[in-house]
């Protein structure tokens, strides 16, 4: 009974081996980093170092790197990022980042992110999209933000957003400090020698929040992470570490397990891993967050057997990636 209760529990995540994307390969991954209009001068300059940050993050991390700007003669922006997303699409192998670094709006219905020229609504991103159903990370570090994550979520998707509602609509800090995280080493909280999409994240929104009760302001954005495909986002506020102390209503995992396998700076140790014994892994790894998941509702005998079970399935999956490096 044990064993049937147990493969129930784990049935969303023991799918073949071939349906789990492959995240971390820089030689599939393609990364489009868009600086949205600032209004004003001040915000214009902010918004270029963020975006710069980033792409220096980037570097050697990915096999191609678009950038699309603020400057002033970049009217034809939503046209770059619509020719360039529809080209990526067509490969359900590649491995897409974008990322959005500016002001948003929010008119009760639609979601857009401003550009230089026509601004870009949620509903096109979902759109020029739709076709790919690989690998996909897309981050909106604009006020407004958060109608992103219901027109984006996905298997295989993770979605970060500045702002919790649409009706968050003042200037947010939250994209430079995401930028800023991707460098630096106390971010790593689980101390595995990298920085995940999940720790950025995290860091990023501590320490916007500490920014608005340091200068005792209300604070005007609550970012949202979404990597179960339930379209709903988890704050920062609900993981301890990098894990999720709450639990969200309904049926839905927790968010979390997947965003802390993703790193935007690949690991060296990483690149050198064939492509199907990461995917191994990651289907590995992704069973023993979901049974952690599960502890509070399993007897201890049965969870930390069938976490060992788990843990010796990880280690025989690593002694083959310790192979395949010596030869």
């Amino acid at each position: 009974m044990r064993f049937v209760l147990l493969s129930l529990l784990l049935l969303p995540l023991t799918k073949p081996v071939g349906e789990v994307a492959v995240f971390n390969d820089a030689s599939k991954r393609r990364v489009m980093i868009i600086t949205g209009a600032g209004g004003e001068e001040e915000y214009t300059g902010l918004f270029a170092e963020w975006a710069e940050d980033l792409a220096k993050a980037f570097d050697g991390n990915a096999t191609e790197l678009v950038t699309v700007t603020n400057e002033p003669e970049a009217t034809g922006a939503r046209k770059t990022v619509e020719t360039t997303l529809e080209k990526w699409a067509e490969n359900p192998d590649e491995e897409i980042w974008i990322l959005l670094v500016g002001h948003g709006t929010f008119d009760g219905k639609a979601a857009k992110f401003n550009l230089v020229g026509n601004d870009v609504s949620a509903a096109e991103f979902k759109h020029w999209l739709k076709p790919h159903r690989g690998p996909l990370v897309f981050v909106n570090t604009s006020s407004c933000s958060a109608p992103f994550i219901r027109s984006l979520s996905g298997p295989n998707r993770i979605v970060a957003t500045s702002t919790k509602s649409g009706y968050e609509q003042n200037f947010c800090r939250f994209g430079g400090y995401m930028a800023a995280a991707l460098g630096q080493k106390a971010a790593d909280l689980d101390k595995d020698g990298a920085v995940s999409v999940l720790e950025a994240f995290l860091i990023a929104s501590r320490q916007a929040g500490e920014f608005y009760r340091e200068n005792d302001r209300l604070v005007s954005e609550n970012a949202l992470l979404d990597d179960n495909g339930d379209g709903m986002g988890t704050p920062a506020d609900w993981f301890r570490g990098v894990r999720t102390q709450k639990k969200g209503k309904g049926k839905s995992s927790a968010d979390g397990k997947l965003s802390r396998l993703v790193f935007p700076v690949i690991p060296l140790a990483e690149k050198d891993i064939p492509a199907p014994l990461r995917q191994k892994r990651l289907a590995a790894e992704a069973k023993i967050e979901t049974l952690r998941t599960l502890k509070k509702t399993l007897e201890a005998e049965m969870y930390y057997g069938d976490l060992e079970k788990l843990f010796i399935e990880l280690a025989v999956i690593n002694d083959e990636i310790e192979t395949a490096r010596k030869k």
